[in-house]
């Protein structure tokens, strides 16, 4: 049998004739005076054809509607306009298209891909039509709605008009129906009894050979049903919630406002992962049946888990998962039976054979604080204490007094500290809490402008200004505006650089207001100096170290017996000589003048 095939698509420019009082149908239909989401494409480099908006940004078409003229390939965004309306002529709306996106496959019919979308500017005002993607077989024999600004049999063309016709069969992609669309109904939708599309309208055939005729030939709509990630995708890109069975995944899988109803919800009993909120029913605690849960970092046990849970390490390998309970109120070093009688959630036999509650850790992680060790195979969890108890290679910032104490053999000495280092290329090989200093690995991170310094690698900057003992990092500028809050611009005679006007962390101090960062502490080992609250994840700047007090907080201060310097103010005039580190001083002066 020999098929001719004939695409829908009108021509840009033909004449189109008034319809009038006239109601001749595409093939017997009627006038659509509804349905506005059933849109007019014009495609200045194409043709004419219809669309439908499915999503408040996505119209459903044919893809030889979007086609670039006769050449295989997709016309430009900027050649294409939306209409919404009953005819061309008289739109009550315009959109405008960002994207177009042809189906993956050829241009030619032959492999059932003629199916496009097209991504919208902004978003339509109409109710976006909803799509099927179940099998059409079960349409075989039931009527269908054709909706479409094609040729009418009488040959006018460009208002939209409807009809109601029987679906025939399926092959190759295609679903096929009985005489419904003519030229200009490429792209149009074939909807279901029950009000949601099946396909896009393709083109018309002759059984016989000849050239089908609007009116008298049987007609093929491109089923969507292959297409649904295609689709889903573009309305997902869109912005667009695309509906989907609800699952336990914290997301709104089904576009109903709510997440994971009907889901069991973390810290309940369970039994398998898919009844829970996080998809993860597993057995947290020794000795407690399964529970909802989800992952957590055990080095931060109060934090990425719901109220009234906390992170609970899985063994030695430093995984967690939130367990119920949360902190105590046991400080660093009282006896404990469990976890959550501590404020550090960590109850543990660091291996001395005496429980108690320890900051966690990781082994060679730089986590442990002045004076401490973690008590943890490199890699593993572990707990910070007291670094004369623990047997082995000392790791990253862990105290030292020879190399062969530390694990990389490597201890070394910083404004006094001693501490295990290692070498470097960069900042990311020494980890959180440190930088890379040439070629070593220095505790704290690098410095911003006003933050405390000992070389200029500790400087982001790369310049460390110096007066007598106090070092900062600072930068060029040529007025107060240019500088931190906190920091005024002072001429050092060669370049203006940005000071600090209050004391610096570690310097000598008598009230709260003698320091930039507003506290004074009393009684260190290095005296009454300016200091800020520290930890693991807050480390202290190069040349200070963080030291636990009373309460289970701990400050930054000098080393022991090391020294404030000058308190704030720094105006060199008939002051102490104001240097900047190394050579960068005339280096940096040059560049500047050259901009």
């Amino acid at each position: 049998m020999r098929v001719s095939v004939f695409l829908l698509a009108a021509a840009i420019g033909c004449a189109v004739s008034p319809v009038g009082s006239s109601e001749n149908a595409i093939v017997d239909g009627t006038l659509e005076r509804g349905r506005p989401e059933v849109v007019f494409l014009v495609n200045f480099a194409g043709g004419a054809c219809t669309g439908t908006i499915v999503a408040p940004r996505v119209v459903l078409t044919a893809k030889h509607c979007v086609q670039n003229g006769r050449s295989p390939s997709a016309a430009p965004a900027n050649q294409l306009r939306v209409l919404v309306g009953t005819d061309r002529n008289s739109f009550t709306a315009q959109y405008f298209v960002e994207e177009v996106r042809p189906a993956p496959g050829r241009w030619d019919l032959r492999d059932g891909s003629d199916v496009a979308v097209l991504i919208l500017s902004s978003a339509a005002r109409e109710t976006p039509r909803e799509l099927s993607f179940d099998s059409p077989t079960s349409l075989i024999g039931d009527t269908f709605t054709a909706v479409g600004f094609g040729q009418t049999p009488s040959g006018s063309s460009g208002t939209k008009f409807t009809t109601q016709k029987e679906v025939q069969g399926l092959m190759g992609g295609f679903i096929f129906v009985d005489p419904a669309v003519c030229s200009g109904d490429s792209g149009g939708p074939l909807i279901g009894p029950e009000g949601r599309i099946w396909g896009v309208a393709s083109f018309i055939f002759s059984q016989t050979g000849g050239a089908p005729r609007c009116g008298s030939a049987p007609g093929a709509y491109n089923s969507i049903r292959s297409f649904r990630g295609f689709i889903e995708e573009a309305i997902e890109d869109s912005g667009a919630c695309v509906p989907r069975e609800e699952e336990c995944n914290s997301i709104d899988d089904n576009c109903d406002g709510e997440v994971d109803e009907g889901c069991t919800p973390i810290g309940a009993p369970c039994v398998e992962d898919s009844e829970c909120v996080g998809e993860t029913c597993r057995v947290v605690e020794e000795g407690a049946g399964t529970i909802c849960t989800v992952a957590c970092n055990p080095l931060q046990p109060l934090l990425g888990c719901p109220l009234d849970m906390y992170c609970a390490s899985q063994g030695s390998s430093c995984e967690g998962l939130c367990a119920p309970g949360g902190a105590g109120t046991l400080e660093n070093g009282a006896d404990c039976t469990d976890n959550t009688e501590c404020l550090s959630a960590k109850c543990v036999d660091p291996g001395d054979g005496r429980r108690r509650c320890l900051d966690p850790c990781l082994g060679d992680g730089g986590d442990c604080l002045a004076g401490e060790a973690c008590a943890a195979p490199v890699g593993a969890c572990g707990a910070c204490v007291a670094a004369d108890i623990v047997a082995g290679d000392r790791g990253l910032g862990e105290p030292c007094d020879v190399d062969d104490e530390c694990g990389s053999s490597l201890c070394f000495e910083d404004e006094g500290l001693t501490y295990c280092s290692r070498e470097c290329a960069d900042d990311e090989g020494c980890g959180d809490g440190f930088h890379c200093r040439v070629d070593r690995c220095v505790r704290g991170p690098r410095g911003d402008v006003g933050d405390r310094c000992v070389a200029n690698e500790d400087c982001g900057s790369g310049i460390c200004a110096a007066i007598d003992d106090r070092r900062w990092c600072t930068a060029f500028c040529e007025g107060d505006d240019e500088c931190p809050e906190g920091l005024s611009c002072v001429d050092t005679g060669s370049a203006s650089v940005c000071a600090p006007d209050l004391s610096l962390v570690g310097e000598d101090c008598t009230v709260n207001e003698d320091c930039a960062t507003g506290l004074c502490a009393a009684g260190t080992a290095a005296g009454d100096v300016c200091t800020r609250f520290c930890g693991p994840d807050n480390a202290c700047a190069p040349g200070l170290e963080c030291t636990r007090i009373d309460g289970g907080d701990a400050i930054c201060v000098p080393p022991s017996g090391g020294g404030g310097g000058g308190g704030g103010g720094c105006s060199t005039a008939g002051g102490a000589p104001f240097t900047l580190l190394a050579f960068l001083l005339p280096m940096l002066a040059r560049r500047r003048r050259r901009r």
